[in-house]
């Protein structure tokens, strides 16, 4: 079983503007799409077209939390979802174009102690055999070490934690032995508080401080030039995305971690399971949405075997 944590959900909405976005004017769109945002959600949705059995947790409130969970609902998904009085799940706007996409991300939701301590007694149910996932941004309020916090209080279960952070938190979470780490390039530059790397084989030796931190596995999203894979034995991978018309790259990072921990949770090679993770990201990006299984596997098919580069 794969569960998704997503700490601070929201509703997308999505537009795609006829002509470039002008400041200080009135501009049309041309297509509009609502959807139950956040990376661990989309996680979840690439797990199930993948046929991983999975369930999205998280915190909803107010009449944004209610759309969350029907859209959920409609995509069949188990959830089990934390609900708080008296608040309101954010709103993110990505406004695209035909030259780049804006996003405007609201702050969300404030969680306390109890709140957290609510979401830990559904969570320690998970052991060795399965993965949790910590995606996106903490809740409003809550301290850098939230999810190393959360990873700390479940120690004892032997669950095995996928996180997809940035900043400090992700620095922070990195002590505690994740399985894998999700960052792209910026966020793994950030961590070290460097300027962005120019090339992937810059980024070589980052990856490797950040198994030296405690990962367990770096999967390092370099967006059209594929991923870097590091684990623990000191040995990394490299393997190209394919070329496609980028549609839609929003979530294609979520989707090639879904693809990868499916590969993990099948029981396949580091090597295979990142192969599933580039089809997955790919065929998102490829896509105007979350990819399908079928566009995935045909992906799949056309990669070849990662290269070692270490």
């Amino acid at each position: 079983m794969i569960a998704t944590v997503t700490m601070n959900p929201a509703v997308d909405y999505t537009v795609l503007l006829e002509e470039p976005l002008v400041r200080d004017s009135v501009n049309r769109t041309s297509h509009e799409r609502i959807t139950a945002g956040g990376k661990g959600v989309n996680v979840s949705l690439i797990l199930q077209q993948l046929q991983i059995p999975t369930t999205v947790y998280g915190y909803l409130s107010g009449t944004t939390g209610t759309m969350i969970a029907e859209q959920l609902q409609r995509t069949q998904i188990p959830t089990d979802w934390t609900v708080l009085p008296n608040q309101m799940n954010r709103i993110n706007v990505k406004v695209k174009d035909h030259e780049a996409v804006t996003e405007l991300n609201g702050r969300g939701i404030v969680v306390s102690a109890g709140d957290t301590e609510l979401l830990l007694n559904k969570l320690r149910k998970y052991g060795p055999d399965d993965f949790i996932v910590l995606a996106g941004s903490v809740p409003a309020g809550a301290p850098a070490t939230h999810y190393a916090d959360v990873m700390r209080a479940l120690a004892d279960t032997g669950v095995r934690f996928a996180v997809d952070a940035e900043g400090e938190a992700l620095c922070e979470a990195l002590a505690q032995h994740p399985f894998v780490v999700k960052p792209n390039l910026r966020e793994m530059c950030s961590v070290f508080g460097i300027d962005p790397v120019e090339t992937w084989w810059d980024a070589l030796p980052y990856g490797q401080k950040m198994i030296d931190m405690g990962a367990q596995n770096v999967l390092l999203s370099l967006g059209a030039g594929g991923a870097l894979l590091f684990n623990e034995q000191k040995r990394v991978w490299h393997l190209s995305a394919p070329r496609g018309e980028v549609k839609n790259a929003v979530g294609s990072g979520d989707s090639m971690l879904g693809g990868f921990l499916a590969g993990c949770a099948s029981g396949k090679e580091l090597t295979e399971s990142l192969r599933m993770g580039i089809a997955a990201g790919s065929a998102t990006a490829f896509s105007e949405w979350i990819a399908t299984r079928s566009r995935m596997e045909n992906l799949l098919k056309t990669l070849p075997y990662p290269t070692e580069l270490l």
